[in-house]
């Protein structure tokens, strides 16, 4: 689905923080069958069929976290944004900033920890495609507190969460004004809160082999997730958490 203007809250871009961004590029075209753009800055956009879908970068020493997709929701006001953040008690850990002629970024820890960020677009409204094979199609968020991250994103984001099928993720999230859940939160025992990131794949069993073949490791193995599809678990051969999800 070709998208031109994200609405507000919902997730609009993804951005791969890895020490190796040359070994990204071949594991992630290979898979998905991306092209890579790589600016002078070092940043890599990564296109398919002629959109930007997510972008890469080099980790550096002094992020919060290892590496990882980081994902980014939109935002109107990124100062508007951060203040709804610190109020729910959430905490600022890059605060606004202007990203050249793009537009502005922030990223912030929800109070369970799981780590977010927020964009305010200029001249790069997010990715341009989504929900369709080699693009962001699912967004999974695994809290050990899983009542308090649905209000906490309710009072920064306007989303809503609706309880799910039986056996499925604790709630599916649903943005403000959105028409369908882009995602869901589910319970876990006391482990590191994390948003992760899946692509869309028109065969999930397909996709998993390849990976592997690649170079990737299965963390979940292909299962089904109730109103959502089939899903799997897997981490590039840096060691970056992502999903593939084949929606049903």
């Amino acid at each position: 689905m070709k998208i031109t203007r994200h609405p507000a809250g919902a997730p609009c871009w993804a951005d791969l923080d890895t020490p190796d961004v040359a070994s990204a590029r071949t594991f992630y075209s290979s898979l998905f069958g991306w092209q890579a753009l790589e600016l002078p800055s070092g940043y890599v956009n990564f296109t398919l069929h002629g959109e930007k879908i997510v972008g890469a970068v080099k980790l550096r020493e002094d992020q919060e976290h290892s590496a990882g997709w980081s994902v980014y929701f939109m935002s109107d006001n990124l100062n508007g944004t951060t203040k709804a953040v610190e109020e729910a008690g959430g905490r600022v850990v890059s605060p606004p900033t202007k990203v050249s002629v793009a537009g502005s970024a922030a990223v912030y820890a929800a109070p369970d920890g799981a780590l977010f960020g927020a964009w305010e677009p200029d001249k790069h409204p997010g990715s341009g495609l989504v929900r369709e094979p080699g693009t962001p199609s699912w967004f999974g968020l695994s809290s050990s507190h899983a009542e308090g991250a649905k209000v906490f994103y309710a009072q920064v984001f306007g989303w809503t969460a609706s309880g799910s099928p039986a056996g499925g993720a604790a709630a599916d999230l649903t943005f403000g004004g959105g028409v369908a859940p882009f995602g869901g939160v589910t319970g876990v025992p006391e482990e590191a809160a994390v948003w992760t990131l899946h692509f869309g794949v028109e065969d999930v069993e397909g996709g998993v082999a390849k990976a592997i073949e690649l170079g990737g490791t299965l963390v979940s193995a292909p299962y089904e997730a109730p109103g959502v599809g089939r899903a799997a678990v897997l981490k590039d051969p840096a060691g970056a958490a992502f999903g593939l999800v084949q929606h049903a």
